[in-house]
């Protein structure tokens, strides 16, 4: 995020004043920071774009922030908050922290404070039921078309951006009953190797991350350069920021580096050999993706070459760390270098060595208002898993599978008479269940139906 020097070293420093301000539109309500209203230290806000071991190309995860304030009388659930931040000294520029809808405002046991839950709107919005919307849909239609089209119908607004898929064209696969919103979205990031998130201006953005690679430079304090000594442009890191820490309370990472993504495979199921493109053996796998069901080979090789410069460069080691607050740094846009101790060339006391590592933020969580504290992680395996889409989308390609084998295995009524003609003296029954004893040279046709919802 884009703020003057004056806002870093604010931040960066200890004693001075912070301020949150809170915004319902709705109500035309504002609650100021320094009037008493906050309580204590309660602030806390949660940004994710990985939530599992392995990486997944996806995002989507809800933001959530929680405050309590005093003497709130309004109703304030289920509507629109803002929260900004600002410092002693730089008090005219404001850090937004947070756009949502309040999900719930309880009040705590002295009944004077409240204290505020809300999520961004993906977590209200996502829950959506499209069917209605999908039924709509004239096929074929380019992704590009479709995601424009459901950000429309949901009403979340969309950061600008070509994708690498938006060409690929899409045929009608689905005749759904029920569909959420949340899983196509997750699907259309899935497609095309990005992560997807609400960010601080309430637009869904869609991040493509590079690699971190703490032997292409030296990070130090006060790491107001980006990436000293290299080109940034060269890296393809262009929306990349450094911020260095010289005084931390943890850091713990993992001694290996998660291995960039060298081969995609897209596949239906695990019983369908689909297309692979890349030649590596850190695998990345696409399954049952709800955008690759019926297309021809051709096309899902070219989807996977169009995928994979946005994932083969994404490396990094996995960490966790506590530290100064520093509201300005965003879940993969960002990444903090620290000066340790190297203990394998210390030898004494008065001969210490030091190193710099540096760290993609992919999850964060900054709690607190005058003692504001960011813990920072990124989690992830050496090696890539398997990641399967969502569970809905599985449902849907599952729904579809069985209507074709039933439409598969559906006769005309004169199939059938030939067959009891041609079935050689055989007779042919039909009846409501399979009787206890059957009898000799007898085929039984079980009367009934499948509903496919």
């Amino acid at each position: 995020m884009e703020v003057s020097e004056a806002v870093k070293n604010a931040y960066l420093s200890i004693g001075k004043t912070k301020y949150i301000d809170l915004y319902f539109p709705e109500l035309d309500l504002s609650i100021l920071g320094g009037t008493g209203r906050m309580y204590s230290d309660s602030m806390y806000l949660s940004e994710k774009l990985v939530s599992s071991n392995s990486i997944e190309f996806v995002g989507c995860i809800s933001s959530m922030f929680k405050i309590q304030v005093n003497n709130l009388k309004e109703d304030i659930k289920g509507k629109k908050i803002t929260a900004t931040i600002h410092t002693e000294g730089a008090e005219s520029e404001l850090i937004t922290l947070f756009n949502g809808i309040v999900d719930s405002a309880m009040k705590q046991s002295n009944k004077r404070i409240k204290e505020i839950v809300a999520y961004d709107e993906l977590y209200t919005k996502g829950s959506t039921d499209i069917s209605a919307w999908y039924k709509s849909l004239t096929f074929p239609i380019t992704l590009k078309v479709l995601r424009d089209s459901l950000f429309a119908y949901i009403g979340i607004e969309q950061v600008e951006i070509v994708l690498p898929n938006d060409n690929i064209e899409i045929k009608k696969q689905y005749n759904p009953s029920s569909l959420q919103a949340l899983p196509v979205i997750k699907a259309i990031c899935q497609i095309n190797g990005v992560f997807g998130i609400i960010n601080r201006n309430n637009k869904f953005e869609y991040r493509i991350l590079g690699a971190i690679d703490s032997s292409l430079y030296t990070p130090f304090y006060p790491g107001k350069d980006v990436f000293p000594g290299i080109s940034k442009s060269a890296l393809g890191l262009d929306n990349i920021q450094e911020t260095g820490f010289s005084f931390y309370k943890d850091v713990d990472y993992e001694e290996y580096v998660v291995k960039p993504v060298d081969k995609i495979t897209i596949r239906q199921s695990e019983d369908n050999e689909g297309v692979t493109y890349g030649t590596g053996t850190n695998n990345y796998i696409i399954q049952g993706s709800m955008f690759t069901y019926g297309l021809s080979k051709d096309v899902l090789l070219q989807i996977a070459e169009n995928i994979y410069p946005n994932v083969q460069g994404f490396s990094y080691r996995p960490f966790k760390s506590v530290n100064n607050g520093l509201p300005y740094l965003e879940c993969g846009l960002d990444a903090v270098s620290y000066k340790m101790i190297d203990w394998e060339n210390t030898e004494s006391s008065n001969d210490i060595v030091y190193e710099g590592k540096s760290f993609y933020i992919l999850n964060r969580e900054l709690t607190g208002i005058q003692s504001l504290t960011d813990s920072y992680s990124a989690q992830g395996e050496e090696y890539q898993t398997e990641f399967v889409t969502d569970l809905q989308t599985q449902i849907d390609t599952l729904k579809k599978s069985v209507k074709q084998e039933v439409e598969d295995y559906t006769y005309p009524k004169e199939e059938i008479d030939n067959m009891i003609a041609s079935s050689g003296g055989w007779n042919v029954e039909s009846v409501p269940v399979l009787p206890v004893s059957v009898a000799a040279n007898t085929i039984y046709l079980i009367q009934g139906e499948v509903t496919v919802e």
